[in-house]
């Protein structure tokens, strides 16, 4: 059993797995943000996921000092993989990640165990051992499988879910070779409750998270489309659902809106590994297409029915409730209710966002910007379009007085599943849903 651990990039991924080896190991953080660390060192997770007294009350050592990998026994690399503007992997993190391992396995004191150093971050196929693994090789002058050990281990907990997390989820693990696997198992056995999934290879474990992914993102843009589909056939999809669902094996999901740096990220990771060895990713490319057309469809959407009203578009005074990639995070990187935002400032006379998750902070999208606004219900503003983007748990309850902001012959929207028959004081027939 390794020693003691180091994970490196203290985020959504990163901190709650620091804190979770601590319990069980001696256990370093390390993350290049120094305000990050210092917010932490004083007990405040600005992602909001971790409370204080978890943190206080730690026995884990924060640091931004790199040299703290130098000696590590277990290694754990969590830091993000976005992709570029044309959809291509940025490995940029991951590269810098791996260069900094190198450049300090180079410090390494003599007559300690070989080191294993663990990726959770989501990547392609064979990105651990062919792209990482060369980088550790050339800064540090040792060879992967004698001078350290490579592991890959997803991440596939969810934010945001108090149900799913890193206790209550099988954690899938693999090694470069079976005793490697063996411990890379074991080490995380002591943490996940729920128990491991030993993977044959690395590769696998890798492409095992991707699809995860992957198969969400089609599974959402099928019925992205279908409620696309059923609004031009003036025929509530809600309803179509609810009727198939009566068939035992019929999964339902929820149309909406798909953000956040996971869902709409990972696919492009494995269409751009499939390109590389000649495949056209058909269906996934289709399904990304569809869900990034949500916020152009419900923008047009939104102009149809104000007109049907008497509203003229130009004038429209709009709210956006929610603007958090998904429910419950104060996440709003790559959020699909900032894009629809920001296609809305294109046709209406006004747009402002309430979120009571994110409240004060300006965001900014192609150059349009939109400030938080404090609780509308204590404006005394009227909106002639309100618009439901994120299922907030906060918003339970103000959904239910939604009619106090909006103007005679105001629409809502629902982009949520939150409206459902007599609960809510519009009532389904009255608002516009997916």
């Amino acid at each position: 059993m390794p020693k003691n651990v180091t994970v490196i990039g203290l985020g959504y991924v990163g901190l709650p797995l620091a804190l979770a080896f601590s319990r069980e190991l001696p256990t370093t953080g390390f993350d290049i943000d120094a305000s990050r660390v210092g917010e932490l060192l004083a007990g405040t997770d600005r992602n909001r996921e971790v409370a204080e007294s978890e943190i206080t009350s730690s026995n884990l050592t924060l640091t931004t000092d790199a040299s703290c990998v130098a000696d590590a026994a277990f290694i754990v690399v969590t830091v993000p993989t976005p992709v570029t503007e044309d959809h291509k992997p940025d490995l940029s993190m991951l590269e810098s990640a791996s260069m900094m391992i190198g450049s300090q396995l180079c410090e390494r004191s003599e007559g300690l165990p070989v080191p294993i150093i663990v990726y959770e971050s989501t990547t392609y196929p064979g990105c651990t051992e062919e792209f990482c693994g060369p980088i550790i090789e050339r800064e540090s002058g040792l060879k992967a499988g004698e001078g350290f050990f490579l592991g890959y281990s997803p991440e596939r907990t969810n934010f945001g879910d108090p149900e799913h997390t890193l206790e209550t989820v099988i954690k899938v693990v693999s090694g470069e070779t079976p005793e490697v696997a063996k411990t890379v198992s074991y080490t995380y056995g002591l943490i996940a409750k729920a128990g491991t999934h030993m993977a044959p290879n690395i590769k696998t474990a890798e492409a095992s998270k991707v699809i995860e992914n992957v198969q969400r993102d089609l599974n959402i843009a099928l019925f992205n489309e279908l409620a696309m589909i059923f609004d031009r056939m003036d025929i509530q999809s809600s309803d179509v659902f609810e009727a198939a669902s009566t068939k035992w094996n019929f999964h339902r999901y929820q149309p909406g809106l798909v953000g956040g740096h996971c869902i709409p990220v990972d696919p492009y990771y494995l269409t751009y590994a499939a390109s590389k060895l000649g495949h056209d990713s058909k269906v996934i490319l289709s399904g990304r297409s569809v869900n990034d057309s949500m916020p152009e469809f419900i923008a047009a959407k939104a102009g149809s029915l104000l007109r049907s009203q008497g509203i003229d578009p130009n004038s429209a005074a709009v709210l956006i409730l929610g603007a958090a990639f998904k429910k419950d995070v104060v996440d709003i990187r790559n959020s699909k209710a900032i894009v629809l935002a920001e296609r809305l400032a294109i046709r209406f006379g006004s747009v402002r966002i309430y979120d009571p998750l994110i409240e004060g902070v300006e965001v900014e999208r192609d150059g349009a910007r939109f400030a938080m606004i404090d609780d509308p219900l204590d404006s005394g503003v009227k909106y002639d379009l309100i618009v439901l983007a994120v299922a907030h748990s906060e918003f339970v309850v103000f959904v239910n007085r939604l009619e106090e902001l909006l103007s005679h012959d105001g629409v809502v929207m629902d982009l949520t599943g939150t409206f459902t028959p007599g609960s809510n004081n519009k009532t389904l027939s009255d608002v516009w849903t997916l």
